[in-house]
């Protein structure tokens, strides 16, 4: 039986890699996409709500998710995510050449998002749940200490970088670090595991052979109960994240501490991510999710009282980051434990289905109410209302299935490894 020190010593340049890998991709945009918000409004003369209104091009994202991670358990990660990661840097570059029409925007946002699929933890969180069973909450949290690195010093610098050379500027070096960074180190770091690389631990009643996706989903309705759990717990972080710089500027901190508490945000994430991926290696992971969603709860009601000193500011930064430090891990740690790796990346991109589309109407709302009502409380309440929501479903996933170890499945393809049965 393989331990947790045997799984560390012999697959942690796999897991570093994948962390380096989410930190370049498109994850690296979200931390960083508010900061081009006043530029083109100064710019173009684009308002924040047609400016959110590119958010809609995640709901084609949303869709195709599910079927990119079907592609990645049967056909593996590594050829997608290097096609994808040199694509991501070309995108950027586009980004460089809009104008003032909305139309370009939009379109050139939307390939970017579309690409951006292969780039972000559907991939890299598959390459390493496959390698992990011991310490495989641990390891996952670990995937996210690139980006929560990155995102304490990427943001600062990116507003001085956009106040000085332009917002083109930014999307330069956001170009820069996919293409120099993200996809030399996917190219030598990331490999399709053979099966025998991996040990996984299996629901004792065994589903029938062969079994697909849609057959999983009829069998089981707790993937779709869990899909609801990731939108609910996901999709108000989410929208405090798009458009967190105007609000903290909205509730009278300056914009340069507002740049800088986004980078606390993003290394609150780190903290986060750290802690419940320990935890949920030794608690019941739905009672670590909702642990967690308390934190950005108090941190809205502060926000809500319609101004903030430095200290409230900095306090809801770094409780909303940590949870969405948790949120994800923990989703994709559930759907792993609950549901087996055969077909971990389909389920996975069903809860970013969930989570995306509700996103999208938060990020979409958001923008909206605020050039409604020329503040954002009705969208605190609003997420405030998401978050209550989540922590309900979550305590309805129930006790895990009982596991057996499956032992492993030595004359399997190496191509089709990562779609481990």
């Amino acid at each position: 039986m393989t331990t947790a020190a045997q799984e560390w010593k012999k697959h942690w340049p796999t897991l570093a890699a994948a962390s380096v890998g989410v930190a370049t991709g498109f994850s690296m945009l979200q931390f960083n996409a508010s900061i081009f918000i006043q530029p083109w409004q100064d710019n173009f003369g684009w308002s924040r709500g047609e400016i959110a209104a590119a958010h809609n091009g995640m709901i084609l994202t949303a869709i195709l998710s599910p079927f990119a991670g079907t592609l990645l358990d049967r056909h593996g990660v590594r050829r997608p995510l290097l096609a994808a990661m040199t694509l991501t840097g070309l995108a950027y570059l586009a980004m460089t050449r809009l104008g003032g029409s909305l139309v370009q925007f939009y379109a050139t946002y939307l390939a970017l998002q579309v690409i951006g699929i292969f780039t972000t933890g559907l991939a890299f969180t598959r390459v390493v749940a496959a390698r992990f069973v011991k310490s495989r909450g641990l390891a996952l949290a670990c995937t996210r200490v690139g980006i929560s690195i990155l995102g304490i010093f990427l943001p600062a610098t990116l507003h001085a970088l956009v106040a000085r050379e332009g917002w083109q500027a930014g999307f330069y070096l956001l170009a820069g670090i996919v293409l120099l960074v993200g996809l030399p180190v996917c190219w030598f770091g990331i490999r399709d595991a053979e099966r025998s690389d991996s040990t996984e631990w299996k629901p004792q009643a065994r589903p029938a052979q062969g079994e697909s996706y849609m057959g999983l989903l009829r069998r089981e309705p707790r993937v779709l109960l869990l899909c609801l759990c990731a939108g609910f717990g996901y999709a108000p972080l989410s929208t405090l994240l798009s458009q967190f710089q105007p609000l903290l500027t909205a509730l009278d901190i300056s914009p340069a501490d507002a740049a800088m508490l986004t980078g606390v945000l993003a290394g609150s994430v780190l903290i986060g991510t750290l802690i419940s991926g320990t935890l949920i290696d030794r608690i019941w992971a739905p009672a670590v999710a909702c642990l967690f969603s308390l934190g950005p709860i108090l941190g809205c009601i502060l926000m809500l009282q319609g101004s903030l000193t430095f200290p409230m500011a900095l306090t809801a930064a770094v409780l909303i980051g940590a949870a969405q430090g948790a949120e994800i891990d923990i989703v994709a740690y559930m759907a792993a434990r609950y549901f087996g790796m055969r077909h971990y990346s389909a389920i996975y991109g069903s809860t970013i289905t969930v989570m995306t589309l509700m996103a999208v109407a938060g990020q979409v709302g958001i923008g909206f109410l605020y050039d409604r009502f020329g503040n954002y409380q009705v969208a605190l309440i609003a997420v405030i209302s998401g978050l209550v929501a989540s922590i309900l479903l979550y305590l309805l996933m129930g006790r895990y299935p009982q596991q057996v170890e499956a032992k492993p499945d030595r004359s399997a393809r190496t191509a089709g490894g990562e779609a481990a049965a």
